[in-house]
C-alpha cells in the first residue's frame, strides 16, 4: 500500500492524519478489529486515500507499548506512521503535520471505517475556496457521525500547539482552533436529509461494530461503497441491519468528558448588577411586575444575582446594564431566530421605515408576504397579520366560533393572555366565569381524553387548537387522529405554531408529521424580534374574515413584514436551520453527559429535538424541581449564560459560544452536585429563587 502521491516543488501538501490507538476506553483495540478479513484501521486508510484533494496519508499513534501493534500494521502495509504522546494528541499531530512537510492537515479518526473520500474532497474544497483556516462539517453536524472531517492550516496547527494549555484543548486538537475568534472557520454543510444527520456509524461500542460490519456484509468485497449506496441500504432496506445505535450512544463523548474533567467546581463570584437593581427600584414603581412579560421578570431568575435589565444584543450575545456579558439561549423568548441586531433583517426594515411602514391603505408587501406563506405553509390558502402570538390564536378562535357557530373550545399547550385561553389557566384573574367554562384544556398524546372532552358537550366545539409539538413527540398517528376527531365532531382543527413554526422547518410541524390544519397561526420567528404574527388557513374558513371584527391599526405595519420577508430568504436559501439543530444536538448531549458524569441525570435532563430542547429539573423523588433549577441557573448566570429551561438557539450561536457554554455547565454541575444531595438545598440560592408562572406544557 502505497500512501504518498508525487508533490510539486511550491505547491501546498495536504496531509490527512489519522489518530489511531489501541488504548480506547470503551472498545478497547477497536482500530484493529476485524471487518470482513481487514481491520478497521485498513478500511479508513484505504477510503482516505481515495479523495483526490490528498497528498498523503499518516497513521498518528503514540509511543505506548499497546500501540506497537498499531504501529507494526503500518509498517507491515507500507503505510506512514508517527508516534508520539498519548495524552497531547495535539503535540502528536503537530510533529507528525512537521514531520511530513504538510501545509494544510485533514483530521481522521480510526474509528470511521465508512469515512467517504468525496465528503473528505467537499469539505477540503470549501476550506481552499473561501480561504479559511478551519473548517469541519461536524460542528455543527452535517453528516453522520462518522463520515467527521476537519481541515486546517498549518499555521494555525502550529499556533494551536504553541498557545493552547488547556488539557482539553491537548486531547482533542482542533478545540482551541474553534474558540479563537481570530481563527477564519467555516462550517460546510452536507446534502443529506435532517434525520441522516442523526445516524450513527462510528465505532466506540460493541454494538456499533456489530452495525458497521452487518453494512459491509451487505456489499461484499467492495471496501470502497460510496456513502450514497450506504444511505440507501438503512433507509430502504432496514430490515437487513441490526438495530441502529444512533440513540443510545452521544457523538464526540470524549470531548464531553474532557470537558467535565477539566471543570473547576468552585462557586463562582457574584456579578456586579447594581445598575440593574437600581432600575429595578425604580421600574416597581411604575411598571406593574417590572416587567412586560411574566417570562421576562425577575420571578424567573434568582433575584440579587441575575440581571434583571439589558443594554445590548449582537448576535448570540447580549450586554446587561452593568456591562456584564453573556451568551443569551432565551432569544427574547424565541424570536430572534437569527440572533440579535441581525444586518440585512435590520436593514430590509430601516429601508422600509424610511418609506413609511404604518399606511393609510393597505400596501403591496402584506400581498407578497402572503404570497409567500401560502407558498410555505401547508394548511395556507389565505393569511391575516397580527403583531402578538395571542392575536393570532384569538383571532383563530373567533374565526371557529363564526365558523361554526359554537362556542366551546378544546385546548393543549400555551396559546397566549387572551380570556378565551388564559382563564383555564392558574392566572384566570379578571377573566368572567362564563367564559373559562368554554374552554377546555386536553392532555398531549391522549385522544380518549380528547374524545372524551368532546363527547362531554357533543356539537358544542367550534375548534381544537393545539400546539402540534413542542417537547414531546406525537405518539405514531396521533395528530392525524386529532384531525379526525376534531371533524367528527364538527369542529375547526388549529395548530398553535406560534414557537414550532420555521424552527422546525419552514412548513412548521404541520409539514414536518404531514397533517394538514384548518388554521394555524404562525409568530415569534417570523421577522426576528419585529412584532409580527399571521392566521392562515384553507380558504374556505378563512373568508369569514370578511364578517369577523379581526382587525386593528397595527395589523397592516409593513416595515415588520419587510424584514420577515428577508429572516424567511435567509431561511430558505441558508443553511440556519441545519446549524440551529446541530448546535442544538451538542448542547443536548453535551448536557446530558455532563449530568451523568456529576451524577445528576436523575436530577437535570435535556429532552425534545435539538432545535428547541427542554431543560428539566427534578428532586430526589423525580419530581419537577425550582430548586433545582434555581441553583442551576444561579451558577451558570455568574458564569456568563443567560437561560430559563430551554435553548432558544438562533443562527448568531458560534462553535466556540457552544464549547462555552459546555464549559459552564460542567462547572456549575460539579458546584450544585454536593448542594443537591444535602437535605435543604434551598440554602444554597443565594437570592429569591425562580417562582411559577403556570405549568401548560406537557
Amino acid at each position: 500500500m502505497d500512501n504518498l502521491k508525487p508533490v510539486s516543488a511550491g505547491r501546498d501538501i495536504t496531509v490527512a492524519i489519522i489518530q489511531a490507538r489501541m488504548g480506547a476506553s470503551r472498545l478497547p483495540g477497536k482500530v484493529l478489529e476485524v471487518i470482513e478479513e481487514q481491520p478497521m484501521l485498513w478500511y479508513v486508510v484505504e477510503r482516505t486515500s481515495l479523495a483526490s484533494s490528498i497528498d498523503r496519508v499518516i497513521v498518528a499513534t503514540t509511543r505506548e507499548p499497546a500501540d506497537d501493534s498499531v504501529a507494526n500494521w503500518c509498517e507491515d502495509n507500507r503505510v506512514s506512521c508517527y508516534r508520539g504522546s498519548e495524552a497531547d494528541v495535539l503535540d502528536r499531530y503537530y510533529q507528525a503535520a512537521k514531520e511530513s512537510g504538510a501545509t494544510r492537515v485533514i483530521r481522521i479518526t480510526a474509528d470511521c471505517p465508512l469515512t467517504d473520500p468525496a465528503v473528505i474532497d467537499q469539505v477540503v474544497s470549501e476550506f481552499c475556496k473561501v480561504g479559511a483556516d478551519y473548517a469541519s462539517n461536524s460542528s455543527p453536524y452535517s453528516w453522520p457521525d462518522g463520515l467527521d472531517v476537519e481541515v486546517f492550516s498549518f499555521a494555525v496547527l502550529e499556533r494551536a500547539w504553541q498557545e493552547a494549555s488547556r488539557k482539553t484543548d491537548r486531547e482533542h486538537v482542533t478545540p482551541f482552533m474553534r474558540s479563537d475568534s481570530s481563527v477564519r472557520s467555516i462550517s460546510v454543510e452536507g446534502a443529506v436529509e435532517p434525520d441522516v444527520k442523526d445516524w450513527r456509524l462510528t465505532v466506540d461500542h460493541p454494538d456499533d461494530l456489530a452495525y458497521i460490519r452487518a453494512i459491509f456484509r451487505q456489499f461484499p468485497g467492495r471496501w470502497d461503497v460510496p456513502f450514497c449506496e450506504v444511505e440507501t441500504l438503512i433507509r430502504d432496506t432496514p430490515e437487513k441491519l441490526p438495530e441502529p445505535p444512533g440513540q443510545i450512544h452521544v457523538a464526540n463523548e470524549g470531548h464531553y468528558k474532557s470537558i467535565y474533567q477539566e471543570a473547576e467546581g468552585e462557586i463562582a463570584p457574584r456579578l456586579t448588577i447594581e445598575q440593574s437593581e437600581a432600575l429595578f427600584t425604580r421600574v416597581s414603581k411604575v411598571i406593574p411586575g417590572g416587567a412586560q412579560t411574566f417570562s421576562k421578570s425577575h420571578l424567573q431568575h434568582i433575584r440579587g444575582v441575575s440581571p434583571l435589565f439589558l443594554d445590548r444584543g449582537e448576535g448570540a450575545r447580549v450586554w446587561d446594564v452593568d456591562g456584564n456579558q453573556y451568551i443569551d439561549y432565551i432569544q427574547g423568548l424565541l424570536p430572534n431566530i437569527l440572533g440579535y441586531a441581525h444586518k440585512e433583517v435590520n436593514a430590509a426594515f430601516t429601508d422600509q421605515l424610511a418609506r413609511g411602514h404604518s399606511f393609510s391603505l393597505p400596501h403591496p408587501l402584506e400581498l407578497t408576504l402572503a404570497e409567500r406563506l401560502c407558498e410555505l405553509i401547508p394548511c395556507a390558502e389565505m393569511v391575516r397579520f397580527g403583531k402578538n402570538g395571542s392575536d393570532a390564536t384569538a383571532g383563530a378562535v373567533r374565526i371557529a366560533r363564526a365558523f361554526t357557530g359554537r362556542d366551546r373550545i378544546a385546548c393543549c399547550g400555551y396559546h397566549g393572555w387572551q380570556d378565551w385561553f388564559i382563564g383555564s389557566t392558574t392566572r384566570n384573574g379578571g377573566v368572567p366565569e362564563a367564559v373559562r367554562e368554554l374552554t377546555h384544556p386536553f392532555p398531549y398524546n391522549d385522544t380518549r381524553a380528547l374524545e372524551a372532552v368532546l363527547s362531554a358537550h357533543a356539537g358544542e366545539f367550534a375548534a381544537v387548537i393545539m400546539e402540534p409539538f413542542n417537547f414531546t413527540e406525537p405518539d405514531p398517528g396521533y395528530l392525524k387522529k386529532v384531525k379526525q376527531l376534531a371533524h367528527d365532531h364538527g369542529a375547526i382543527l388549529v395548530f398553535d405554531e406560534i414557537c414550532s413554526g420555521f424552527h422546525f422547518g419552514l412548513g412548521g410541524a404541520q409539514k414536518l408529521f404531514g397533517v394538514t390544519p384548518d388554521l394555524a397561526c404562525f409568530g415569534k420567528a417570523m421577522a426576528n424580534g419585529f412584532p409580527l404574527s399571521a392566521v392562515v388557513g384553507r380558504r374556505e374558513v378563512m373568508n369569514i374574515c370578511e364578517d369577523v371584527f379581526f382587525s386593528f391599526t397595527f395589523g397592516g405595519e409593513v416595515a415588520s413584514m419587510a424584514a420577515t420577508l428577508k429572516v424567511l430568504d435567509i431561511l430558505e436559501n441558508t443553511p440556519v436551520l441545519d446549524r440551529i439543530a446541530g448546535f442544538g444536538r451538542q448542547l443536548q448531549d453535551g448536557l446530558n453527559t455532563l449530568a451523568r458524569l456529576a451524577g445528576l441525570d436523575d436530577r437535570i435532563a435535556c429532552t425534545g429535538r435539538p432545535s428547541w430542547a427542554l431543560l428539566q429539573f427534578s428532586d430526589a423523588d423525580g419530581n419537577s424541581c425550582l430548586t433545582t433549577r434555581s441553583l442551576f441557573q444561579q451558577e451558570v448566570v455568574k458564569r456568563g449564560i443567560l437561560i430559563l429551561c430551554t435553548h432558544n438557539l438562533s443562527g448568531a450561536h458560534t462553535d466556540s459560544q457552544i464549547d462555552r457554554t459546555l464549559e459552564c455547565y460542567a462547572a456549575a454541575l460539579k458546584t450544585i452536585e454536593p448542594w443537591l444531595r444535602e437535605s435543604d438545598p434551598c440554602r444554597f440560592i443565594e437570592g429569591e429563587p425562580v417562582q411559577p408562572v403556570f405549568q401548560v406544557r406537557s
